[in-house]
């Protein structure tokens, strides 16, 4: 069926659709008639050209203001008259015209009959964002747009978009049946199989057990394998492949790497960085307990569906002071609604609204983006232009966050603990009151005596007694308020208490135009309903997060496990099933293997979210055994790798970022840096020397400069969500690699290992180096290069060589 043939059908849908909501008047109201037949064609055809984004020949066809102010060639719409309105002429594609719109493809004839009779009835055109509310009796409630023609997203769209596949319920079909199921190690590989004989292909030959053990290591725990690990690997394989597989998978998944390796992950996909941005981009000395929070909950295998709610809500979990180290961390948690952008210099200019706003929206987008794979960024100033998403579906989830405030002041000190501190400073409060009020009885005293008018006056007439017992008592204020204890305290959020404000969809995105109020409520298309929301058991805030959080990993929200997952399969295969790992709208790529995706995200939700069994089901698969194309490290890989092979990887076991030493010369172009303040939150401050060499995931990670290294190699800058990391190839690399300062020491470094552990002899130093390396040793060709370029080189530049090589940098 051709496109435009597609569409009517769709139209007349529209028009049931219509006919129904109209049926007792006896006659089709036009705004009614706009919201079910105009809006959905515009916002299709015209807005992506001419809305708030992209303005051709300075027109704008998002409102009816600016459709009758026009653009460079006057007025595009005349109410009541077609014919004198340009919008209509040139949606005819008549031969003599010029210009036709759309450029491409024409409008079906009953999409322009529908413009005609729109303009004809003098274009009604409300300034909403959303379809009219629709009158219901108490109680009821609207289903989804698959079900309900009364749905807000079936009258904004007239029917359309409903193919989205992501929205679907999650298919339970069972895998396929193989004839030959050989080659399978678990269910996983039916699906490999079936597609591959679907498409007339073989599978990969399997990797070798080198090759394997390799891509395991930096696959689970980011860190090459060590030569003895290799061997006794290949040893196992040997005897048993599948035994040896699980058996390695199993300890590295033990390994508090693993978490270290994994968090990285997720930190890109929530924006996680130590620093504010914006041109102070001020350093956030706690922001590093959320990164430690990451790292403990994957390595405790904690279940998802619990990881989404502390990072949401986990200030609605608690009563008060957290009573056990699992409270703590539902606490430290929410340092996830902390973690964008925000402008500390706004307050100066009185800007704190629009801060607020971009706070919202922040939340809005980064949690759509990040739980939902859905684009929320999109339908921030109008409804969306590809997925069925409503402007108001933006403003909906916005009002579950309407509430929030900073919260660094709560204390993330246990209950005993908590109540230790409260009990000695309130000891030391009172010593201090006692102490104000000698010092208020002597300045009494002699105001009374020199009847003076106020409190400097009377201490002009301070006799030298006065005096003396004045500064004692002053003296031990300051020396009390030195003995006040303080709270350990993080970047939290909760919500102020009382109702929150209200919230309102803003026409055209702008926070001086507020239309009409909407409450919490999820996706449209799946729930147009307000959300049920409950004050917390425990907690004493609103208990709207909560809200959020549950449904976001209910059955009822078909988004959130395909999303995970996919993200897991992006990790290990370099692509998704889904290729765009923040996009599973209709824009973004459709699933390769859409059973294999919901087969994978239902066995995910049945193991109790457990992301272990899902890395297990994956590694342990002979679709993850196969024979693929090199990947080059990431970042923090090829750093942590060369520190490793080298013996300066530093043990860490978490804790304050650590600061690398910088070039003076990338300090000093560096406006943000050079204007400290006396907080010195905006300078850089190098660590002790001794903790350089930790992985790089604890290294300080600023907005608006990273550590050199790891922006040549592709870190990202983490303003959003980053679904996945670019993979470049460019001459700063190469050259970062063999001339750098970190190059230089680390080769230096690994040549002094290499002579601790093989001594003097050139021919055991080599066999070492690549040992260490590249986990193998060299052939004949490169042993015999190795042996020619020590007679004219140092043992340090053949490391540096070595540390060059793409097999150093590459994991097949």
């Amino acid at each position: 069926m051709s496109s435009s043939r597609r569409r009517q059908h769709l139209l007349a849908f529209g028009f049931l659709v219509l006919t129904m909501s109209s049926a007792r008047s006896g006659e089709v109201d036009p705004v009614e008639y706009f919201e079910a037949q105009v809006r959905p064609l515009l916002n299709r055809e015209c807005v992506k050209c001419h809305g708030a984004d992209k303005q051709k020949a300075d027109l704008r066809l998002d409102s009816r203001e600016a459709a009758l102010k026009g653009g460079d060639t006057g007025p595009a719409l005349v109410p009541g008259k077609p014919q004198e309105s340009p919008m209509f002429l040139l949606i005819r594609h008549s031969e003599n015209d010029r210009d036709r719109m759309p450029p491409k493809e024409k409008l079906a004839e009953a999409e322009i009959a529908a413009i005609e009779k729109w303009i004809v009835s003098g274009a009604p055109w409300p300034d909403r964002a959303t379809a009219p509310v629709i009158a219901m009796k108490p109680g009821e409630r609207l289903g989804d747009a698959w079900s309900d023609p009364r749905n807000p997203i079936v009258r904004i769209f007239g029917g359309q978009r409903l193919d989205l596949w992501s929205l679907k319920p999650i298919t339970n079909s069972p895998p396929p049946e193989i004839r030959d199921a050989a080659w399978l190690r678990n269910t996983l590989d039916r699906f490999t199989l079936a597609k591959l004989d679907t498409a007339g292909k073989k599978s990969a030959p399997e990797a070798s057990a080198r090759a394997l053990a390799r891509r395991l290591h930096f696959d689970v725990t980011g860190l090459p394998p060590t030569p003895g690990e290799i061997e006794a690997f290949v040893r196992e394989v040997a005897k048993d492949p599948q035994a040896a597989v699980g058996k390695t998978v199993d300890r590295l998944l033990a390994s508090p790497r693993y978490g270290e390796h994994w968090a990285r992950l997720w930190l890109d996909v929530v924006r996680y960085s130590d620093s504010n941005g914006f041109d102070w981009d001020e350093f956030r000395p706690p922001a590093w307990r959320f990164r430690d929070y990451v790292i403990r909950s994957l390595n405790a295998d904690k279940p998802f569906d619990r990881f989404t709610r502390e990072q949401l809500a986990g200030d609605e979990l608690l009563a008060g002071p957290p009573r056990d180290a699992a409270e703590r961390d539902a606490l430290i948690a929410t340092g996830y609604l902390r973690l964008g952008p925000h402008d500390n210099s706004a307050v100066l200019f009185g800007e704190d609204k629009k801060v607020r706003q971009q706070l919202m929206e922040d939340l809005v987008e980064t949690t759509s983006a990040a739980f939902l794979g859905m684009t929320m960024s999109c339908c921030r100033c109008h409804d969306h232009k590809f997925d069925p998403l409503s402007q108001a579906d933006h403003y909906r989830l916005r009002a579950f966050f309407e509430g929030v405030k900073f919260a660094d002041d709560l204390p993330l000190d246990l209950a005993p603990e908590f109540e230790s501190i409260s009990t000695a400073n309130a000891a030391v409060e009172m010593q201090i009151e006692e102490q104000r009020n000698q010092r208020d009885a002597i300045v009494a005293k002699a105001k009374k005596r020199a009847n003076a008018k106020d409190d400097d006056a009377a201490k002009q007439a301070f006799t030298d007694k006065e005096k003396n017992r004045y500064a004692d008592a002053d003296a031990a204020v300051q020396e009390l308020k030195g003995k006040i204890k303080p709270f350990t305290n993080g970047l939290l959020m909760t919500d102020d208490p009382g109702e929150p404000a209200a919230t309102h969809v803003l026409f055209q995105g702008d926070l001086a135009q507020p239309r009409e109020q909407v409450v919490p409520g999820f996706l449209s298309a799946l729930d147009p309903n307000p959300a049920p929301i409950a004050k917390p058991v425990r907690g004493k805030s609103t208990g709207r997060r909560t809200a959020l959080a549950d449904w976001i990993v209910s059955e009822r929200n078909p988004l959130t496990a395909r999303v995970l997952v996919n993200r897991v399969w992006q990790a290990y295969f370099g692509e998704g099933l889904v290729a765009t790992a923040n996009d599973f709208g209709l824009a973004g790529a459709r699933p390769s293997d859409p059973a294999l995706l919901d087969w994978l995200a239902r066995e995910f939700v049945r193991g109790g979210w457990s992301l272990k069994n899902l890395h297990r089901l994956i590694l342990t698969s002979a679709t993850f055994r196969q024979s693929r194309g090199p990947r080059r490290l990431t970042a923090e890989q090829l750093r942590d790798s060369m520190l490793a092979v080298a013996g300066r990887l530093v043990p860490c076991e978490g804790g304050p970022a650590v600061w690398p030493e910088l070039p003076a010369e990338v300090l000093n172009a560096n406006p943000a840096i050079l204007d400290d303040n006396a907080q010195k939150t905006k300078g850089w401050y190098p660590s002790p020397p001794e903790k350089f060499g930790v992985r790089s995931i604890f290294l300080v990670q600023k907005r608006n400069l990273r550590v050199p290294m790891m922006e040549t190699f592709d870190l990202p800058e983490n303003a959003t969500s980053c679904a996945r990391r670019n993979v470049s190839t460019v001459a700063p690399q190469a050259l970062t690699l063999l001339n750098s300062r970190f190059a230089a020491e680390t080769a230096r470094a690994f040549a002094e290992r290499i002579t601790r552990e093989a001594g003097d002899d050139p021919v055991a130093q080599i066999e070492a180096t690549f040992a260490l390396a590249l986990q193998r040793p060299p052939d004949d060709t490169e042993r015999a290069a190795c042996r020619t370029f020590r007679t004219g080189h140092s043992l340090p530049e053949l490391c540096r060589a070595i540390l060059n090589l793409s097999e150093f940098s590459y994991v097949d």
